[in-house]
């Protein structure tokens, strides 16, 4: 429940402030984020830590209960010596460098994944023609391909790596088949099945992109010299992310320190099975009899489940519940990016706002906002007719027409 301080009073506004929100509370430790099952350490280690607990029980049983006195005796000897033995291993230091390593290649691979916004906006800008229908109709067709052959090498790239990707385009035919790219282009690409490091062709759209910018430019689409430029240069930015995001996927971490990391957690725990054991014969003011291994348990999440999170964020290209959601974002590039590029909707009307006159304003809600623009901006009159000067396209440009995505995918319209 949200904590609320004093009303803010402004201009006979009043607006109450929440001090606590969701993510302040996540942040505050709320209880209910140690009861989520989805991405939680519940659901990595609840079978591990199931068979650990029985495994450290029966030893405890048969220690107590299968032994005769000189073999306890004996057995506890080699508790003491286990448990002095396994307390050296540097654990946290080798978990906690692996895991940062792990964790910093995760975010880097996301913030590398290049998203075609910028070129669309550039392409809507920059990329014109003579005000004739014709010409209009080529301007839009070039801007279009553009868009398409931008993510057509974003496909052919990323399903490489992802496993949601090569589920959803297996072959060049399904790509085909959503109009991505035609049997004709399909056939110039190549065979994209190969399992070489280097053997597919998704650079290929990607020239086809700067050869139909070269030419537009010849033909006066692109008479701006920097702008050219520009296009060109965000072209190969997009490129080199695409580079990048690959050579993260062809280059993981050495295995060999992959494997030092995991061969000592699990010899830790395993010599802890016996060294954590909890001792009969002991001196008085040693430690409780305890028959269930609590702060071991404590240490076998603490440590197993940093392991965990590693292997979950190795690749996160695969089907985790913290893996890349590609599909999700492919549909949200290309929804949006061929919007841009092909809809041409005019700003809303230029007025002054709400805070115009007021030197040092602050941001709060208020119910009269409109009320105040037509009283003290414009002018009633003025503003009412601004507004009815607009057509109805103009006053409701979020209104647009329903693309053929929308309609097989509803959850592009919420882009």
């Amino acid at each position: 429940m949200s904590t609320e301080v004093k009303p803010v009073r402004k201009s006979g506004i009043v607006d109450v402030i929440p001090r606590r929100t969701q993510v302040t509370d996540l942040l505050l430790g709320e209880s209910r984020v140690m009861l989520r099952w989805r991405s939680s350490l519940w659901k990595l280690l609840w079978k591990e830590l199931i068979v650990y607990t029985v495994l450290f029980l029966c030893i405890s049983l048969i220690y107590r209960y299968a032994l005769d006195e000189a073999q306890q005796l004996e057995f506890e000897r080699v508790v003491k010596w286990c448990g002095k033995q396994y307390t050296g291993l540097p654990l946290t230091f080798l978990l906690g460098f692996y895991v940062s390593l792990v964790v910093k290649r995760w975010w880097e691979q996301y913030c590398k994944l290049p998203w075609p916004d910028k070129m669309a906006g550039l392409l809507r800008a920059l990329v014109k023609a003579p005000a004739t229908d014709k010409g209009k109709e080529k301007a839009q067709i070039v801007r279009r391909t553009i868009i398409r052959y931008y993510m057509l090498s974003y496909v052919l790239c990323i399903r490489r790596l992802s496993l949601r990707l090569r589920k959803r385009f297996p072959n060049m035919t399904s790509v085909v088949k959503t109009g991505l790219v035609r049997k004709d282009e399909k056939i110039r690409i190549g065979d994209e099945d190969s399992h070489k490091m280097y053997g597919s062709n998704w650079w290929m759209p990607l020239k086809w992109c700067a050869e139909i910018l070269d030419q537009a430019q010849v033909d006066g689409m692109i008479p701006n010299a920097p702008g050219y430029v520009n296009l060109h240069n965000e072209l190969s930015s997009f490129r080199t992310s695409l580079t990048d995001v690959a050579t993260y996927g062809h280059i993981p971490v050495p295995l060999v320190y992959t494997q030092v990391v995991t061969l000592a957690v699990y010899i830790y725990f395993i010599v802890s099975l016996i060294g954590e054991q909890y001792i009969i014969y002991r001196k008085e003011g040693d430690d409780l009899d305890l028959f269930y291994p609590i702060f071991t348990t404590v240490k076998f999440l603490f440590y197993f489940g940093w392991l965990r999170v590693a292997e979950t964020l190795y690749n996160p290209f695969g089907e985790d519940d913290d893996d890349f959601e590609l599909n999700e974002l492919l549909n949200r590039h290309f929804t949006v990016a061929m919007r841009i590029v092909s809809t041409a909707e005019p700003p809303p009307v230029l007025l002054k706002d709400i805070y115009y006159a007021d030197p040092e304003p602050i941001l709060i809600e208020s119910d009269r906002g409109e009320e105040y623009m037509m009283e003290h901006v414009n002018g009633k009159d003025t503003l009412t007719e601004n507004i009815n000067t607009l057509s109805e396209e103009e006053r409701h440009p979020l209104h647009h027409t329903v693309s053929n995505v929308e309609k097989t995918d509803p959850r592009a319209a919420n882009v």
